[in-house]
């Protein structure tokens, strides 16, 4: 197949949307071609019986959609469970136990609702693939003194969390004073995507705010940059969309990493030259001294089952976005957005 952009149906402004389903009995993505959806939606699902190889680019790079999870969505209305979305698949030596129902991807619209109710119940013969609904797993600075140190450095990703999605990086902040608080947190993540970045803070030793930098939680918009300093660049944090920046600043990108579930009955094979890839977006960069940058939006989840052999020679990946860049003296980039996760599993 050529160059591919699926419609999301059901779209709910700009950032929202059903998961697309595609069925296929075999699919092919050729080198230099990119099969993606045109807006961020609940994820994309695609069904191959036969055999699937791909040369090009399966994406959903910075197409997280911005939704709660645990609030009613969808053309189906629902909110997800709280186990968050699960697929049974009979495998070998599996043991898991969970009989198929349409409620399993509840919140991700009818059409994939009703595709999935078709898998077989597994008991004690078969693997649970899973989504959780919600990581909250962020960090931020609270309760800090920082007294007029030149250089802080560029602050470290958080680990993955199992079978999830990743969170924003929080965007970081120069201070020359104690402060009594900060708010500089990256946003928590859905099955529907990575959360978004934080945005930069320049205190210069003053307690009030400006805007206010988080991001918004589960996909929402990136949190701004703010500043109390005369000439201090601040960076806004990926996502959908991205913060604004203050004064001399690049852009962060809009979106976050978004999820794929291939479920593949023939043989997987990823080539050289091709890529699966739920990528989160770079946090806004700034020039000059007494800057702090925004945080990256966090890595999507990918799920693919095959049946066949899989063969791998490309690249899988859910990589949390980098954090931007910072500038000179007292000055800090921001987190890069936390990886989501990839799972690979052979099925009957």
């Amino acid at each position: 197949m050529a160059n591919v952009t699926y419609t999301v149906p059901n779209k709910n402004g700009s950032y929202d949307g059903d998961m697309v389903l595609k069925q296929y009995t075999s699919m092919t993505i050729n080198s230099g071609d990119t099969v993606t959806v045109d807006q961020p939606c609940r994820g994309l699902f695609i069904y191959v019986t036969g055999d699937c190889t791909i040369n090009g680019t399966l994406s959903m790079n910075l197409r997280g959609a911005f939704a709660n999870p645990t609030s009613s969505g969808g053309s189906d209305s629902n909110a997800v469970n709280s186990n968050g979305l699960r697929l049974p698949m009979l495998t070998s030596g599996g043991s898991d136990t969970l009989t198929v129902a349409n409620t399993l991807f509840n919140g991700c619209g009818n059409a994939v609702r009703n595709a999935i109710a078709n898998q077989t119940s597994i008991s004690g013969n078969g693997t649970i693939l899973q989504s959780i609904r919600t990581n909250t797993s962020v960090d931020g600075y609270t309760n800090t003194t920082r007294n007029n140190i030149t250089s802080y450095g560029t602050p470290s990703q958080k680990s993955s969390v199992a079978n999830s999605t990743g969170t924003g990086g929080r965007g970081d902040y120069w201070m020359n004073n104690a402060r009594n608080q900060n708010y500089v947190y990256g946003g928590f993540s859905s099955c529907f995507g990575g959360g978004s970045g934080g945005g930069g803070w320049n205190g210069n030793g003053n307690n009030s705010d400006g805007n206010q930098s988080n991001a918004t939680n589960y996909g929402g918009a990136g949190g701004n940059g703010a500043s109390n300093h005369s000439y201090g660049g601040l960076g806004g944090g990926a996502g959908n969309p991205q913060g604004s920046g203050y004064a001399s600043h690049s852009g962060a990108q809009d979106g976050t990493g978004g999820c794929i579930w291939l479920i593949v009955g023939g043989n997987l094979t990823i080539g050289g030259s091709g890529s699966i890839v739920a990528n989160g977006g770079t946090g806004d960069s700034t020039s000059g001294d007494f800057n702090s940058a925004g945080g990256g939006s966090g890595g999507g989840r990918i799920i693919i089952a095959h049946k066949g052999t899989y063969s791998n020679s490309g690249t899988v990946e859910a990589v949390g976005g980098n954090g931007g860049g910072s500038g000179q003296s007292y000055s800090e980039a921001g987190q890069k957005g936390m990886n989501g996760t990839v799972t690979v599993q052979q099925v009957l």
